[in-house]
């Protein structure tokens, strides 16, 4: 079932589908919703300026971009050893 918002339609492939799945068992609702609303802006704004993008993409990065503040995917140490390499 295709949804769309705001004229954006959210994509609905069988990656976006798994990332929306995961993404709700990982996370609460207010930072689902959030990631979703990163999506949506990020579309609007590349409508606005006439940019193409690949909207697949788009949500399925924004959907992970705060995956970290979970507790169970947060490292305390993880961004300090990828700066010492």
């Amino acid at each position: 079932m295709s949804q769309s918002i705001a004229g954006i339609k959210i994509p609905d492939s069988a990656l976006a589908r798994a990332a929306t799945e995961y993404i709700r068992e990982q996370e609460d609702d207010l930072l689902f919703n959030h990631s979703r609303r990163v999506f949506l802006w990020g579309a609007l704004t590349g409508k606005r300026k006439g940019l193409t993008y690949d909207g697949e993409q788009l949500y399925v990065g924004a959907m992970f971009h705060d995956l970290g503040l979970v507790e169970q995917h947060r490292s305390a140490n993880l961004g300090l050893r990828a700066v010492q390499r």
